[in-house]
């Protein structure tokens, strides 16, 4: 594609400026609106909201992963704060992962 833009006025090049990126803009909507749509129509085929597909939410009540998990039991205590605790889930705690790092071993923090 080529356009001869040379005699176009300072005025029109920005007016052209604008109305493409506007044009710009509404496309990128229109793309992401189709995208979405897509992804809709895919979860209802499977049974499930966009959330659930991308693992945002849990499934509904009867399907898998049905209800929800116990609290997990304490296997590590701050020796001098009895409140900072860790069950062994998830990322380490900033005061265990201090800990850590001074040299001490994390069976130390056992409970």
């Amino acid at each position: 594609m080529n356009i001869n833009l040379a005699p176009l006025s300072i005025s029109e090049l920005e007016q052209l400026i604008a109305d493409a990126n506007t044009l710009i803009e509404r496309k990128k909507n229109e793309s992401i609106r189709n995208a979405k749509a897509e992804i809709e129509k895919i979860a209802a085929e499977a049974g499930l909201t966009i959330e659930e597909l991308m693992g945002i939410a849990k499934p509904a009540a009867g399907g898998a992963g049905k209800g929800s998990r116990k609290p997990a039991a304490v296997k590590f205590r701050h020796p001098k704060d009895e409140n900072l605790t860790w069950s062994g889930r998830g990322k380490r705690p900033n005061w265990l992962q201090d800990e850590l790092a001074k040299g001490k071993k994390l069976e130390d923090f056992a409970v």
